[in-house]
């Protein structure tokens, strides 16, 4: 038996499950390998069920049940199979190894030996097949509160199917599923990739760009994710990873998935890009970009460029002024202080677009 188990992205559910599961063993100050894989020591498995209490109870303030009709996974377990899976089912996970003669559909399959089951066998009150059997398939008390659609949505890295086979630590981890959701305006996220190191960075982005505006659309929540993963990250994606980055959304019962074309998400992911932009600092621009509106950042140069000569001129910026489509423009332009200010800013963005769009083309090949 190998000393740590090893988990690869897989669906988005499972995955969902892996990042809620490694925010519970950080918090818990558990120690974990991450890269496009995830290393675990054995310990951290039986550690990180109390630890998921203790997360519920200090970070969300709620109280965490899996016992009988509770509202995230009714009936994972009944009111009378607590002691059992407390006591022991629980203090086996660990133990799990990959075996030939059974499979999971998530991943490598990692099973409770039979004679550890055998030894705690008879401390079960009731049908210990039939509760076996609901460790070993993907049903009901894994998804409840996701509604039937989890069935149907397709899903570009890797469709969810009912009734397949999982293993006894990937029914464990669904349970952790919930706390890698994040809350926004139109509902709750996660966002999806194949790579749980890049799965973990951009939803760590996303908690910390919520924290500016819980009203950002989830496009510009994704972009800016993006754009934050290039800038500080500095490393390149192979297109494959590129084209199955997702968010998966959550609402009223709903599941639904949201991705960025490929073209615009190419363009974020690029380190000199992502710099570009976040130098300019205008959020119309950064729209620009995410709707796929690259020309447009010649006219927006161009409008710059007349805004600098009137402002040198002391012409006033008339309401209708074509450059308030690209720029916000500060208050009290009369003030030569901001009015000094704002012309440098100007001149500084006028340098960087050019340099943008160029570098823009060169990247979609255009």
């Amino acid at each position: 038996m190998e000393d740590k188990i090893t988990l690869y992205p897989s669906n988005w559910l499972y995955n969902a499950g892996v990042v809620g599961f490694l925010g519970v063993l950080e918090y818990n100050k558990i120690n974990f390998e991450l890269n496009d894989y995830v290393s675990i020591e054995r310990p951290a498995i039986e550690k990180s069920y109390n630890g998921i209490f203790k997360y519920h109870q200090e970070v969300l303030k709620e109280r965490f049940s899996i016992t009988g009709r509770n509202l995230r996974y009714p009936n994972y377990i009944q009111p009378k199979q607590r002691n059992f899976f407390e006591n022991h089912y629980i203090k086996c996970l660990p133990q799990v190894n990959k075996t030939s003669n059974k499979t999971c559909s998530w991943c490598e399959g990692y099973f409770i030996p039979p004679t550890s089951l055998n030894r705690i066998k008879n401390e079960f009150v009731g049908n210990f097949n039939k509760f076996m059997e609901q460790r070993e398939k993907f049903q009901g008390i894994h998804f409840a509160g996701l509604g039937a659609a989890i069935t149907e949505v397709p899903n570009s890295f890797w469709n969810l199917n009912f009734s397949i086979p999982i293993c006894h630590l990937c029914s464990y981890l669904v349970i952790f599923n919930h706390l890698a959701f994040i809350k926004t305006s139109e509902g709750e996220i996660f966002i999806n990739a194949p790579s749980f190191k890049l799965i973990w960075d951009l939803n760590k982005f996303t908690e910390n760009i919520l924290q500016k505006s819980k009203e950002y659309e989830i496009k510009k929540i994704l972009g800016s994710s993006l754009l934050q993963w290039a800038i500080k990250r500095r490393a390149l994606l192979g297109a494959w990873t590129m084209m199955n980055i997702e968010v998966i959304v959550k609402r009223d019962g709903i599941i639904d998935y949201f991705d960025l074309p490929q073209n615009i998400t190419k363009v974020l992911l690029d380190s000199e890009i992502a710099s570009l932009i976040e130098r300019i600092e205008e959020e119309k621009i950064f729209d620009l970009i995410l709707r796929g509106k690259f020309s447009e950042i010649e006219n927006a140069n161009y409008f710059v460029l007349k805004t600098i000569l009137k402002l040198k001129n002391k012409e006033k910026i008339s309401e209708n002024d074509p450059i308030k489509k690209y720029f916000s423009l500060p208050q009290n332009l009369n003030n030569p202080k901001i009015l000094e200010k704002f012309l440098n800013y100007l001149q500084k963005v006028s340098k960087i677009l050019p340099e943008l769009y160029v570098k823009i083309l060169e990247k979609i090949g255009g």
